[in-house]
Order: C-alpha cells, then sequence, then structure tokens
C-alpha cells in the first residue's frame, strides 16, 4: 500500500511506530517503569488528562470560553484516538491553534520517538564507521571529542566503586569544580563546587569543605555510582544575566540530510532553574533562537501552561530575553555541526552546548532527544518546521526497512 510522501509528519511517525512494535525492530525496554508506561499508557493518559485539566481547563475557561467540559472532551480525543500526551492540548495551545486537533497531525511525540523511532533511525547510519560512539558514556563522549579537536571541558579525576580510579592532579583543584555521573543526562546528579580560597570549596547549600574533604567524599558517593570531577564552567559576558549560579545552555537539534551532511534544524536557550538554589522551582525556561539571525524569541515554561505564559524578560532575572540577538549562535551552529560529524553514526542528535568566556563548548550530545518541549518553545509542531523534510525522507526510508527487515 502506497502512501502519499506529504503525510502530515505526526501521523506518518505514528503508523510507522505502530508497524515497528510488530516487527523484529521493536524496541523492547528492560527498565521496569517505562515497560509499564507503553503497557498502560491510557490509564497513565486519564490521570495526565486530570493533572492537566484542574492545573489549566479554568484559566482557559476564563481567557478562552471553553467550557471545561468541552476541553475535558478534547484531551480524552487526544489520549483515546489521537493516542499522544493529552497535555499537548495545554503545552501547545491547540485551543488557539486555526486547526485545533487537526493540528497534532504535525506533532512529533515522546511516545513513538523515545520509544522506538529514535532506534529504527538509527539502523539506517549501520554502514558509518561511527555507528558504535556512544553518547551517554561521558567518559568516551570527551575522549571521541577530543580526538576530533573540538572544546569540551577537560575530566580531572573517575571515582567508582568507592575509590579514584584516576585523581586529579593538585592544579586541577585551583578553581571552581564541577561533579556528575559517567553515565547520565541532563543535571540530574550535578553538584558544583565554589573555591573560596585557602583550599576550600562551598557547595549549593553553603557548607564548606577542604579539598581533601570533598575528594573524599566524592569517592564514598561513588559506590554508588561513577562520578567525574570536571572544571565548573561559568556563563559567557552575553549572557550572564540569564542566571545565577547554573550554566545557560543551548540545545540545538542537527540531522542528517539525504547526503549524509548535518544540518542544523532547531535551537533553543535554556535556564535549569533547579541548579538556582533560591529560584525555588524545578521548571526549565527556554526560549527559541531563530536560526539565520541569532535572536531569542520570547521564553515559556516546561510547567506553566497558561495562556499567557510568554515572557519578553527572564522571568527571575529580569534580563531582557525576547528580541536579544545571541552574537555567538554562530560559532555554536558550527560546533554543533562539527560534532554530529564526529558522532555520524546517529541521524538525529540533540545537543547541549555552553557559551563561556573562551566561547562555544560541548556539554554532551542526547542520541533520543526530547520533541515535546522543543515544539512549545518554537510555537510550531515539528512537521511544519525545517526537520520535516529531512525527517520524512528517513523515516519512509526506515517503512522500507520494515518491510525488508533482512536486507
Amino acid at each position: 500500500m502506497s502512501h502519499d510522501t506529504q503525510e502530515p509528519l505526526g501521523t506518518l511517525a505514528r503508523r510507522i511506530f505502530a508497524a515497528q512494535q510488530r516487527s523484529p525492530y521493536r524496541q523492547v525496554h528492560t527498565h521496569f517503569t517505562k515497560t509499564l508506561r507503553i503497557r498502560f499508557r491510557l490509564i497513565l493518559d486519564l490521570g495526565r488528562i486530570e493533572s492537566f485539566a484542574r492545573r489549566n481547563a479554568a484559566t482557559v475557561r476564563r481567557e478562552r470560553g471553553i467550557s471545561i467540559p468541552r476541553q475535558l472532551l478534547l484531551l480524552l480525543r487526544l489520549a483515546v484516538v489521537e493516542r499522544v500526551d493529552p497535555g499537548s492540548y495545554y503545552a501547545h495551545h491547540l485551543y488557539d491553534a486555526p486547526l485545533g486537533l487537526g493540528e497534532i497531525a504535525h506533532y512529533l511525540s515522546r511516545t513513538e520517538m523515545k520509544n522506538g523511532l529514535y532506534s529504527l533511525l538509527r539502523l539506517l547510519r549501520r554502514g558509518d564507521p561511527n555507528f558504535d560512539l556512544v553518547l551517554t558514556d561521558k567518559l568516551a563522549f570527551t575522549e571521541t571529542v577530543r580526538r576530533a579537536g573540538l572544546p569540551i571541558a577537560p575530566i580531572f579525576g573517575v571515582a567508582t566503586e568507592g575509590h579514584w580510579l584516576t585523581a586529579p592532579l593538585p592544579a586541577a583543584l585551583e578553581g571552581d569544580l564541577f561533579v556528575k555521573p559517567v553515565h547520565g543526562r541532563g543535571a540530574a546528579g550535578t553538584r558544583a563546587f565554589h573555591s573560596i580560597g585557602d583550599g576550600g570549596y562551598q557547595a549549593r547549600n553553603g557548607s564548606v569543605l577542604a579539598a581533601r574533604d570533598l575528594l573524599d567524599r566524592i569517592g564514598t558517593e561513588s559506590q554508588r555510582h561513577a562520578l567525574l570531577l570536571t572544571r565548573r564552567l561559568k556563563n559567557h559576558p552575553e549572557i550572564a544575566d540569564l542566571a545565577v549560579e547554573s550554566l545557560i545552555t543551548f540545545r540545538i537539534f542537527t540531522c542528517m540530510d539525504a547526503n549524509g551532511t548535518p544540518v542544523v534544524t532547531h535551537a533553543m536557550l535554556r535556564a535549569l532553574c533547579k541548579l538556582e538554589p533560591d529560584w525555588h522551582t524545578e521548571e526549565e525556561f527556554a526560549a527559541a533562537i531563530d536560526l539565520e539571525s541569532g535572536r531569542l524569541g520570547q521564553m515559556c515554561s516546561d510547567a506553566n501552561y497558561a495562556p499567557d505564559a510568554w515572557w519578553d524578560r527572564h522571568p527571575k532575572t529580569g534580563a531582557e530575553v525576547a528580541g536579544r540577538v545571541i552574537a555567538h549562535w554562530p560559532e555554536l551552529a558550527a560546533l554543533a555541526v562539527r560534532a554530529h560529524r564526529a558522532f555520524s553514526g546517529r541521524m538525529i542528535i540533540g545537543w547541549d552546548l555552553a557559551l563561556t568566556p573562551d566561547g562555544a563548548m560541548l556539554l554532551e550530545g542526547n542520541s533520543d532527544p526530547d520533541t515535546h518541549f522543543l515544539q512549545r518553545v518554537h510555537r510550531r509542531m515539528i512537521g511544519r518546521s525545517p526537520l520535516a523534510p529531512l525527517l520524512r525522507h528517513h523515516l519512509h526510508a526506515a517503512e522500507s526497512l520494515l518491510r525488508n527487515p533482512h536486507t
């Protein structure tokens, strides 16, 4: 059966994902909670309907005139008929979209991407010499990046199973330090320590440790999971007013085109509130970056979905956001493309970069980057974005792979 090549991208992705679940390429999760989420998706979505409606329905009724029963009906349709996260109704302002729920046909959800399509798309790169390179192991990732001549923070030492495999040299302990898990993503399990002189370090909670005590503490904590010690990076003066303690990051999506050349398709500036102890919130703020000019759009949150939850100024620091031009944007974009060339065994990568006083620097690469918040920040579904023609091409190739699994 043939399909129109202009089938809406979201519809195409969910159709291929459904076929993947009946194929030898079905992704099998060993993680118990992920398995539960897939098998009992509808039950979980019913709970999400209640949660999102409780937080947002009254506001949408007041500001958009849509009754709460009507909203509940639309949320239920998203979960049962469209089989997407019902929270998309509020996150992507479907009550304002010209097509209403019809816009969901262009939406790429976490479900199909993270639970199957990213791994399926990767199989299309099987012949690439960098196919086996990993992104999740920070030691291996750093080594690959340094071998490619790309900028990344140095690793001073690694601790595991209660002791240091490689102990930091004294010279490495002369500035602010940063600790993070060897295996992990994002800011989970990370900690910063500020050098206060005389060999002392202050943690975010205000406690002070001598260098030796700090190393002993990291060694002890490595009994749970391997940890690495690196330099704590600082924000470039251009963006320093967008944070207090934390490092501003740039999430840049790159995707291979039909010829195997990486292309930047999305970019956003991110502020992680969990790393700011005085902001008292776990949410993330982000603003889209125009790919041509480097100009920032309005800032939004990954938790506050109110119709007016868009800000011209940073909600916490008050610094101007909308309209600000990131002068170093060409450098950041070029680094993401160079990094993808080094990890060419992946079809799509979400890069996290920092802009430091020394210039752009790689932090990590995400092999299955989140699409939900990306689409909210850009106020546009991926099916209507620069990623759409690239991904449509690859998805049709993946569909052929499903039809002929032994080729």
